[in-house]
């Protein structure tokens, strides 16, 4: 009977002593950290399950909280709300600078399903700084293997858990760009085999299944003595890396799942647009204006068009007349107008040479003043007051935007109602080429004035070189 009734997932936990052990460099230490913990979804796990948590520090009283959020599509991120947390632990430890305290969650573990990520919140109540260590952020991801990622996570300031005041009582609670410092031992629960999740396992692992089968079917094999159902059971009970397919395997067989169905539906929605054209009614023919005139030639005018015909005729006429009276009145006048406008020609031309020669007499003053000025400016020396003081300006906002910056990199302009963070997963590695690109751009732009003027010295310098030699 048990080969009619195959399990779908495992009914055992895989405890290979699975310890994720992240770098610790002893940045800080303070009162909380918050990290998100992602379950891969590149081998066929049903589930991973998180049984303790190890941290150090001067510890006191503990808490652990575990997001109720799904974070689905892009949404990535969580709110700084108690009531969207689960507390899973509770308890006073006693100091543990130099060694890991073990936080056992063996009575509420972690569970987390492939593709799902969940943020982890461990706090304590303790008076001072030293409750907790972490460490600032030094790559892309704290720690990454087959079936976890721990992501880049924030650090907390404030003696209350979900506090909104520092301990020294103002300022901004948390801090972005931090790292978790410490030890979790999970386990996974891996899928079992059966017709329907074939396709998630490697290929290795189905060629495996599809020679069993062909053996079963050929009379000279011993296999041929088992009936399908028996061949069915033995590929349940198999792991999915008894064919050696290896994490990056599967990883690169997703991949190419993900570009086929990808050109799969921009095919579909390309039949789909096709067909939809081919459904429309064709638009109904519109008539040329040569057709229209054409029509209204072969059908008798209305009485209201011929009053129409009539009353324009009657004042093309009238315009001919008066054309004809003008022309003859231009005839008799040409002569006085022509010398009229002679003169006046003269006048102008005169008026405006000499307008031109004061516009240059005064560009040339202008034009050695502003010379001066830039030289001066170059070299460090002139009386242009009014440029040394935008410089100063452009210096003041430059170090503005370079403190802004600091702030932001290193964390200190943190939103305290929701943390944001960022899903450095392998899917994503193509981005950060386009990261890199677009911040050396914004430093260009910060450093645009810097990079002119020493462009402007250079120049100057290539043209005294010129004239010396």
């Amino acid at each position: 009977m048990a080969a009619f009734n195959r399990p779908t997932e495992a009914t055992y936990e895989i405890h290979d002593e699975i310890s994720v052990e992240t770098s610790d460099n002893e940045d800080h230490t303070f009162c909380g950290i918050m990290f998100p913990v992602k379950c891969k979804d590149n081998v066929p796990v049903e589930h991973v399950v998180i049984n303790s948590i190890a941290v150090r520090g001067q510890l006191g009283p503990l808490t652990v909280w575990v997001s109720k959020e799904e974070q689905t599509g892009n949404r990535r991120q969580f709110r700084m709300n108690p009531r969207y947390w689960t507390k899973v632990y509770e308890k006073t430890h006693a100091p543990s600078f130099h060694t890991f305290k073990v936080l056992d969650l063996s009575e509420n573990p972690i569970r987390m399903k492939p593709g799902q990520i969940k943020a982890v919140y461990i706090h304590s109540t303790r008076t001072g700084d030293e409750a907790i260590v972490y460490d600032n952020r030094r790559q892309r991801r704290t720690y990454d293997d087959a079936l976890v990622s721990i992501l880049t996570g924030r650090a907390h300031v404030s003696e209350r858990a979900f506090g909104t005041t520092p301990i020294w009582g103002w300022g901004n609670p948390w801090r972005d760009q931090r790292e978790f410092v410490g030890r979790i031992e999970y386990g996974a629960v891996y899928k079992l085999w059966n017709p329907a999740s074939a396709p998630s396992f490697g290929v290795n692992f189905q060629n495996m299944a599809r020679s069993l089968f062909l053996c079963q079917r050929r009379w000279a094999s011993p296999l041929s003595m088992l009936p399908d159902d028996c061949i069915f059971y033995i590929i349940n009970m198999c792991r999915w890396d008894w064919a050696d397919d290896s994490p990056d395997d599967m990883k690169a067989l997703k991949k190419r799942r993900t570009a086929r169905a990808a050109a799969a539906e921009a095919r579909r929605q390309e039949a789909e647009a096709v067909a939809e054209a081919a459904a429309a009614p064709a638009e109904p023919a519109v008539a040329t204006s040569r057709e229209r005139e054409d029509a209204d030639t072969d059908t008798k005018p209305a009485a209201s068009k011929c009053c129409n015909r009539r009353c324009d005729q009657t004042e093309d006429d009238t315009n001919d007349d008066s054309d004809e009276d003008f022309h003859n009145d231009e005839e008799d006048g040409s002569d006085d107008s022509d010398v009229e406008f002679h003169n006046a020609q003269e006048e102008a031309d005169q008026s405006s040479s000499d307008d031109d020669i004061e516009d240059d007499d005064d560009d040339d003053d202008d034009g050695s003043d502003d010379n001066e000025g830039n030289i001066g400016l170059l070299l460090g020396g002139g009386d242009d007051d009014d440029g040394i003081e935008d410089d100063d300006d452009d210096d003041d906002e430059d170090e503005d935007d370079d403190d802004e910056d600091w702030e932001d990199n290193d964390g200190y302009n943190a939103d305290s109602t929701i943390f944001r963070y960022r899903d450095d997963s392998e899917d994503e590695e193509e981005d950060d080429g386009q990261d890199h690109l677009r911040n050396r751009q914004a430093w260009i732009r910060r450093q645009f004035a810097r990079i002119h003027v020493l462009q402007a010295l250079a120049a100057v310098d290539d043209n005294g070189g010129m004239e010396s030699a």
